[in-house]
């Protein structure tokens, strides 16, 4: 994707460093825009050794050597480019001319040049200045705009010394938005993942569980977001922390399910609204009933107690409508036609991807679980594809072609 990044006048600018970075490390192409503010915290020449593409300055539209051979203005060639504008922080005074028109400098010049092209925006401000009447009137304009989203800062400890609402967020949570987040695109269907192990309690000190990061359910919640689905992720309680990167996404719901049971309900409650249920998360299949305090070593017998967990994927068949699908992943240690055939006849999801994993605790290496690739089947009743060497972000692109019907395995 084509970034237009803009970085303006707040103390928050040297994190526009990092965003470049990593936005580059996504694969992403960046071009940097630098207001007359920004050139207070950080240097042009910082970004030149980042990767991006290139760096302006606010008066770099006056230079004839910064333009291309086809153009002729420096701010329509921007513009032009650009497929998303993302300016990242965004100060008040910034603020205030996009909500105004203002084309001072450079950027705010490419602004007014990209027409309708989606706009991301990354307030960071002191808490005052964020509460200022003005600004809550410049914020309330650019929100009736359809392709400008602004991100609310958050609340924390600021450059400042005080602790209140203006904080530049996290720069892996801005990462995530940009991938995810298009206020042009078009509003589809309703997703529902579930990502990472649940556990099950045996006394208010331990649990059973396994080593599901929730790593696999994230990439396909990023997969589902960017093509502009509803997206609700019931994470277990070993979900991976960067699945709070999303909270505040307009099309992400994040619902907290460390225990099976709890994801059951929270299943069964949304399913029926849904279009698609996507089961990548490790549901733990085995329950205890768990003592009211720690049990003691001196009082342990030789063998504990436990029943079967709910079946949860049973539970959503049985309860599908016609035009539902689902989705279920096979985490097995055998990655046999028969084993996952056997699986597929037992609970008929639509669509089955299988991939084989280990613990590496019994003499084996770790495999499948927490990493950001491996190898996937792709099994339907009728037919089984695979291996497929993949990243988890793979994964999650491919499940979005085949639900909209372009299966590419």
């Amino acid at each position: 994707m084509n970034i237009l990044l803009g970085i303006t006048g707040s103390i928050a600018a040297y994190k526009g460093l990092d965003l470049a970075r990593l936005l580059v490390k996504n694969g992403d192409k960046v071009v940097v825009v630098l207001s007359r503010g920004a050139l207070e915290f950080v240097k042009m020449e910082t970004f030149r050794y980042l990767g991006v593409e290139a760096v302006y300055g606010p008066q770099d539209d006056f230079v004839p050597a910064n333009l291309s051979s086809k153009e002729n203005v420096l701010h329509i060639q921007l513009a032009k480019w650009a497929e998303k504008i993302v300016i990242a922080p965004l100060s008040a005074n910034t603020l205030g001319k996009i909500s105004l028109g203002l084309p001072d400098d450079l950027l705010m010049s490419i602004v007014l040049a990209s027409g309708k092209k989606p706009m991301l925006l990354f307030p960071a401000m002191n808490t005052e200045m964020w509460n200022h009447p003005r600004t809550q009137e410049h914020i309330l304009a650019l929100g009736k705009r359809d392709n400008v989203i602004l991100v609310n800062p958050v609340e924390g400890l600021l450059a400042c010394g005080d602790v209140g609402k203006g904080k530049f967020p996290d720069v892996n949570a801005v990462a995530d938005f940009i991938e995810t987040l298009n206020p042009v695109s078009t509003p589809k269907g309703k997703i529902i993942v579930t990502a990472g192990a649940t556990v099950s309690p045996l006394d208010p000190v331990r649990y059973l569980t396994n080593p599901s990061s929730g790593k696999m359910g994230i990439a396909v919640a990023h997969a589902f977001l960017k093509a502009g689905y509803h997206v609700t992720v019931l994470a277990g309680h070993q979900c991976d922390a960067s699945v709070e990167n999303l909270q505040g996404h307009p099309r992400f719901t994040l619902v907290k399910a460390p225990t099976t049971e709890m994801m059951k309900q929270e299943a069964l409650r949304r399913f029926p609204g849904s279009d698609l249920y996507i089961s990548t998360g490790a549901i733990a299949d085995i329950e205890f009933e768990p003592a009211s305090s720690k049990i003691k070593k001196e009082s342990m017998g030789d063998a504990l107690p436990f029943r079967k967990a709910a079946d949860i994927m049973k539970e959503i068949l049985a309860i599908r409508k016609p035009n539902q699908k689902v989705v279920s992943f096979a985490a097995e240690t055998e990655t046999s036609r028969e084993v996952f055939q056997e699986k597929m006849n037992r609970k008929p999801v639509d669509l089955m991807v299988g991939n084989r994993v280990s613990n590496g605790l019994l003499g084996n290496t770790l495999e499948g679980f927490q990493k950001n690739d491996g190898n996937y089947f792709f099994v339907t009743a009728k037919d089984q594809q695979g291996p497929f060497a993949l990243t988890k972000k793979q994964v999650g692109e491919k499940l979005r072609e085949w639900f909209e019907g372009q299966p590419s395995w």
